[in-house]
Order: structure tokens, then sequence, then C-alpha cells
């Protein structure tokens, strides 16, 4: 993915329902990748791709909303 199609994703992300975001790095992701790793408030969210990956088929990061409230 390319750094503005990551952009878009967080963006999604932010406009739906989520109040956070996740990110999720695969067991087999490089150690800058798996750095990454953990829940954050949206404006605090690394940018992705990281600087840095070194995953041998490019960087295995991805944003996940994290859904924490219910429906009415």
């Amino acid at each position: 993915m390319t750094e503005k199609e990551y952009a878009d994703a967080l963006d999604k992300i932010k406009k739906g329902l989520a109040t956070k975001v996740r990110i999720f790095v695969p067991a087999n992701a490089c150690p800058v990748c798996t750095a990454l790793e953990g829940v954050y408030e949206f404006d605090d969210a690394p940018k992705l791709p990281p600087e840095g990956c070194s995953c041998l088929n490019g960087p295995m990061a991805m944003y996940a909303p994290v859904l924490d409230q219910y429906g009415p």
C-alpha cells in the first residue's frame, strides 16, 4: 500500500464508529512494524508505512478500528 492509501484507511476509520485505532501486525513482521503494534488515539497514531521497515514483501502493519462503543 502507498502512504496515501494508508492515510485514506485511517481517515475512513476516523469517520466510522471507531473510538480509537489499532495497529495490527502479523507475527512474521519486521521489528520496525512490530514496535508499532498497539492501540492509539487518532491524533497519536503513527503514520504507515513505517520508515525503516524491512518486511520481505513490504510493510505488514495495518490500521484497524477499535469498536468499543455499542449501539443504542
